[in-house]
C-alpha cells in the first residue's frame, strides 16, 4: 500500500479525455464532469508517479462497463498545473492523492500510486469549460 501524499502547487495532474468528449478538438464540458458523479470528484493522475504516457497506458489495464478491456487509443491526455485548479475563480478545485492498491490487483481495475482526484462542483456549463480549457493544456492530442 502506499501512503496519500500532499501535491504541490507546482505539480501537475493528467485526465483522460474519451473521444467522444472532443469538441473543436478540445474537451467537451462533459469532459471535466465529475466521474462517478454521485462521488464528486474527477480521476486524474499526479505527475509525480505518471507520465502522460503512462497514464494513457493504464486505461488499456481497465475495463469499461460492460467487462471489456478500454483502448487506449480512444483516449487523449488532458494536464492541469495543480494551482491553476486550486485557483479557478468562483469554483475552486482541490487536488489530492488517492492512490489505488489492492493486493492481489483486481481484474481491471489496476492498482495506480499515481491516482488522485479533483474536489469540487463541475457545473456544466460553457463558463466552467472554458476556465477548465485556460486551466489546462493537451499533453497528448487528438
Amino acid at each position: 500500500m502506499w501512503p496519500t501524499e500532499e501535491l504541490s502547487d507546482f505539480h501537475c495532474v493528467f485526465i483522460r479525455v474519451h473521444k467522444t468528449k472532443l469538441e473543436d478538438n478540445l474537451p467537451s464540458k462533459s469532459a471535466f464532469s465529475n466521474t462517478p458523479k454521485h462521488l464528486g470528484n474527477l480521476s486524474s493522475d499526479w505527475c509525480a508517479y505518471a507520465s502522460a504516457q503512462t497514464s494513457r497506458e493504464l486505461i488499456g489495464r481497465q475495463k469499461n462497463n460492460s467487462g471489456v478491456f478500454k483502448n487506449p487509443l480512444d483516449f487523449f491526455i488532458w494536464r492541469f498545473k495543480v494551482h491553476a485548479l486550486r485557483q479557478l475563480p468562483d469554483i475552486p478545485q482541490a487536488v489530492t492523492h488517492e492512490p489505488w492498491y489492492n493486493e492481489p490487483e483486481t481484474d481491471g481495475e489496476p492498482n495506480n500510486r499515481a491516482h488522485s482526484i479533483i474536489v469540487g462542483d463541475k457545473p456544466n456549463t460553457a463558463e466552467f469549460k472554458i476556465k477548465m480549457r485556460r486551466a489546462g493544456e493537451w499533453a497528448i492530442s487528438p
